[in-house]
């Protein structure tokens, strides 16, 4: 029987790859979902024998339900001590000019592909009738946006505001399991996506109203990349967070704290309006 086993969604890159790398390096077997058999290999051999990966689409819901049933053949008795719903992706644009199959795909991957994930994943932790052994706890990957609409990212914030509402709900329906219920919101981390920048809807956007902010965007992109976290912090706060008695149902990561999240989440939105609209050239 695997002991200490949790589950990763999305642990190709990023967040996930590093809350991957720290869990195995903490004695836990993880699975964890890729897209493709080549993700799968490569990662199969860095990590061997404490490694599982499954491969899935979190947008296709039979897939997402075959994988499960693949997990809950493996545990036999025991429940996944922690499922990190991960998988998302970020496709930016001010909203009025955002192509209506862009905002759609933005909210199946990230919100509507984590209820996927929750619905077949949440009772191999527990959350099921007449199951009595140790309870898993269920951590949502949010974001700063999740709290904090900045322009430019719409549909990514809608996406992760709805996660962190489904997250409140889903914890108080949760409690009569055991199972609990914890949204993860990181600021910058290090990941592929600094270097993604769709030139093409960038040229685009220099052509309109935001051409002066679509100017700014590689060396706002650039300067990110330089002060964020690297992507095993998170999964060292995941870590924590699982062993602590006392724990939060919310835990923000990011650097320069004050300014990222302190100061937006204490003034009125009408002074960050301003702040954001004098810093961003709007």
């Amino acid at each position: 029987m695997i002991k200490k086993s949790i589950l990763i969604t999305g642990v190709s890159s990023g967040i996930g790859h590093g809350t991957l790398s720290y869990f195995v390096k903490k004695g836990f077997h993880v699975y964890g979902s890729v897209r493709n058999s080549k993700d799968a290999n490569k990662l199969k051999k860095i990590f061997r024998e404490n490694f599982t990966p499954l491969i899935f689409d979190v947008t296709k819901e039979a897939q997402v339900k075959k994988a499960a049933s693949i997990v809950k053949k493996d545990l036999k008795n025991s429940n996944l001590l922690a499922l990190v719903n991960n998988a998302g992706v970020a496709i930016s644009g001010p909203i009025l000019l955002q192509k209506v199959k862009d905002f759609e795909k933005q909210i199946n991957i990230n919100l509507n592909g984590a209820f996927r994930v929750l619905k077949f994943f949440a009772p191999l932790c527990g959350a099921e009738k007449n199951n009595n052994s140790k309870k898993g706890v269920i951590f949502n990957i949010s974001s700063i946006s999740g709290k904090i609409g900045m322009p430019g990212v719409g549909a990514y914030t809608a996406s992760k505001f709805g996660l962190e509402g489904l997250s409140h709900s889903l914890r108080r329906e949760l409690i009569r399991y055991g199972v609990d219920v914890v949204i993860i919101g990181p600021g910058p981390i290090k990941s592929e996506i600094f270097d993604k920048i769709d030139k093409k809807f960038l040229e685009t956007l220099k052509k309109s109203d935001y051409a002066k902010v679509a100017k700014n965007i590689p060396k706002r992109m650039k300067n990110a990349k330089k002060i964020a976290f690297p992507p095993e912090e998170v999964g060292k706060l995941i870590f924590n967070a699982l062993h602590d008695p006392n724990r939060k149902t919310r835990y923000t990561i990011t650097p320069n704290k004050l300014m990222y999240w302190t100061l937006p989440m204490l003034i009125t939105d009408r002074m960050l309006d301003k702040m954001i609209t004098k810093r961003s050239d709007i």
